[in-house]
């Protein structure tokens, strides 16, 4: 195969018509905490969900299988070999388990943000009451707040068994990435490469910014970690090769190719072959192209699948997918395609903001990272203000969104942007109100209801 070739599936995915809805969707995906009663000693408060036994992972996926089976939308299994691994709906959404026991709803691309609530709150409704049975709790932070990498459980999927012990050679923190992080993410559609290029540049430099105004990750091991965004500070220790914030995206000279170039230099995790797994970990893309495996031959199916296992701020696939934004409350979790949404897909909107990104010096924004993970909005680097630049980011969301869709987004700008604040400085101030004891505190932010 050439880069023309690789080229190629990018170009297919832009087929369809400019400028017809189906072209102008979002998709969310949002994952969680569940928390359980640790009935050997109740003194203990709440541990994460393990994943075997009657208040485990396969015992919550049985259980909304079981709750789903008489309504419009029942949602069916997915196994690898005799593994129960996901859920899908007829919907087009999915659930699926993270490496630590997380749980992901995939939901259907959505043409509006009060279908995606909808949504997120039937998911939400069901997870709650197929956990009720054993007292199960939903958690809403970026990082396991309490628990140590060795607590938390294990889901043996035959990907996250090779990507766990890999993950002590390409960083320091990859291992907490899989078992002890989750977010927000947020899909959006592209009509050309042209249309991708752009966006794509533009994801790029707002990303700093997206991970500042949504910082929630503030605890680790049930104390303060010094960082807000300690699920950004992860991610930048996690692997080079395949996450982060590469140069080339930032530039104004970006093109597709540029991806395409970054993409083959990471290995893939793992190739099918009839119907087995093949481990790849020690040749990059372009190895197995030039024919270094003995074993395998590359086809366009492995490319893709390649795609999907890379972890940039923004990646892309047949969308543009943001990734740097931690989990929130769900009742302002439609707060970030909300603005994104808003920036994207308003050119008034979209050309106000990249006029300010794109003065920002490119040689800047690993810094900006860094500052971010540790300080959030509070963050001032140079010239950059963070709270005012994110302050002006999301009033300029609200002007274009309008009174329908601005509800999505106007109460978290109240609650934490306006004042130069985030989810992060709610939960810390929570946590002091609790002396500083992180299983009173866990208790309090457990008995939240308000999704």
């Amino acid at each position: 195969m050439t880069r023309n070739d690789l080229k190629s599936l990018f170009i297919g995915y832009c087929q369809k018509e400019a400028d017809t809805p189906d072209k102008r969707l979002f998709g969310l995906e949002y994952e969680n905490f569940v928390m359980v009663p640790n009935n050997d000693n109740l003194e203990e408060g709440y541990h994460p969900l393990p994943v075997d036994g009657d208040a485990g992972v396969y015992s919550v996926l049985e259980n909304m299988v079981e709750l789903t089976k008489d309504t419009d939308f029942p949602l069916e299994k997915v196994f690898e070999k005799d593994m129960l691994l996901a859920l899908t709906s007829p919907s087009g959404a999915k659930i699926t388990i993270e490496p630590g026991g997380q749980i992901e709803l995939s939901d259907a691309p959505r043409s509006s943000l009060s279908a995606a609530n909808n949504s997120l709150q039937a998911y939400l409704k069901l997870l709650k009451k197929a956990v009720s049975g054993f007292d199960g709790r939903l958690l809403f932070q970026g990082v396991q707040p309490l628990h140590t990498l060795e607590t938390l459980p294990f889901f043996p999927k035959s990907r996250y068994r090779i990507m766990f012990p890999n993950m002590l050679k390409t960083g320091t923190l990859g291992q907490w990435m899989m078992k002890a992080s989750t977010g927000v993410q947020v899909s959006i559609d592209y009509d050309s490469i042209e249309d991708l290029n752009r966006k794509f540049v533009f994801l790029n430099r707002l990303s700093p910014f997206l991970t500042a105004l949504f910082a929630n990750s503030p605890l680790i091991e049930g104390n303060p970690s010094g960082y807000l965004s300690y699920r950004s500070h992860i991610w930048e220790h996690t692997d080079n090769s395949r996450s982060g914030l590469p140069e080339a995206f930032l530039s104004a000279k970006f093109r597709l190719e540029d991806y395409i170039n970054w993409a083959l230099m990471a290995a893939p995790y793992q190739l099918k072959r009839d119907g087995k797994e093949i481990q790849t970990t020690d040749w990059n893309f372009q190895q197995l192209l030039d024919g270094k495996h003995p074993d395998l031959t590359m086809t366009m199916d492995d490319w893709e699948e390649h795609l999907g296992m890379l972890f940039p701020d923004i990646r892309i696939k047949n969308i543009l997918e943001v990734r740097v934004v931690d989990s929130v409350e769900p009742k302002y979790s439609l707060a970030v395609p909300a603005l994104i949404g808003a920036l994207l897909y308003n050119e008034a909107a979209f050309s106000s903001i990249q006029s300010i990104l794109m003065d920002l010096p490119l040689e800047e924004f690993k810094i900006y990272k860094k500052a971010v993970s540790k300080d959030a909005l509070h963050s001032e680097v140079n010239r950059t203000n963070f709270a005012k630049t994110g302050r002006f980011i999301v009033e300029k969301a609200l002007e274009v969104l309008g009174s329908a869709d601005e509800i999505w987004l106007l109460p978290f700008f109240e609650q934490y942007t306006k004042d130069g604040l985030t989810p992060a400085d709610e939960t810390l101030d929570l946590f002091r109100k609790c002396g500083e004891n992180p299983n009173k505190w866990l208790a309090e932010e457990l008995k939240k209801t308000d999704y």
